[in-house]
């Protein structure tokens, strides 16, 4: 992701368009920061991100928007399948990765983040595992693939995820809409404890 700063003025256009929507949380014009990045499966939508630095500690949320319409990014996958089917999406062999990645960036599992590994050396909290620990996560890494599925646009991904402490093989199917499934999950290690998990959960069972 290579956010980009809006530019002042265009920051009050994008509050205003906000402050229209009833429901939508209210920022201060002073004190937020927008920035933005455009998605290569999408020919209309961008992913916006506002900073609100009025409160302490600041908060942000994250919208896609086609410049009039903010949708909000709520943690459901619901929003994400609503624009794939507005926009269209359009999902290559190029892109199909960035948009895996995009989607478990804003789409959470009920027991927390889901991160798409690609690399181990660059896996969330490397750094602190002891040095045990990151020789297992490198061994057990499975390199990422992706081919063509048996439908028009569809696509199969193998690779590794990390999810709630435990290092997962996954084969995913991804539709010409932008829908996830899983075909296969296969446990590689549990118990990889980063400092802010205060809880081991164990997905997948034995």
């Amino acid at each position: 992701m290579v956010w980009k700063q809006l530019e002042k003025e265009n920051v009050s256009v994008v509050l205003d368009r906000l402050g229209t929507d009833p429901n939508a949380i209210v920022f201060s014009k002073e004190f937020t920061e927008v920035v933005w990045d455009d998605l290569p499966f999408y020919s209309r939508f961008d992913l916006y991100r506002l900073v609100n630095y009025a409160t302490m500690p600041s908060f942000s949320m994250e919208y896609l928007s086609d410049g009039n319409v903010f949708i909000p990014l709520d943690g459901t996958a619901n929003p994400i399948y609503a624009i794939n089917e507005e926009s269209p999406i359009k999902l290559t062999e190029k892109n199909v990765v960035d948009y895996l990645e995009f989607f478990f960036s804003h789409v959470r599992g009920s027991d927390g983040d889901i991160y798409l590994i690609k690399d181990p050396e660059k896996m969330p909290g490397i750094e602190s595992l002891d040095p045990a620990q990151q020789k297992n996560v490198k061994n057990s890494h499975k390199p990422l693939t992706v081919e063509a599925g048996s439908f028009p646009g569809q696509f199969i991904i193998r690779g590794t995820l990390f999810y709630s402490g435990c290092l997962i093989s996954a084969t995913l199917r991804v539709s010409s809409e932008g829908r996830l499934s899983f075909i296969e999950r296969d446990l590689l290690l549990r118990d990889i404890a980063f400092p802010h998990n205060a809880v081991n959960y164990y997905w997948m069972g034995e």
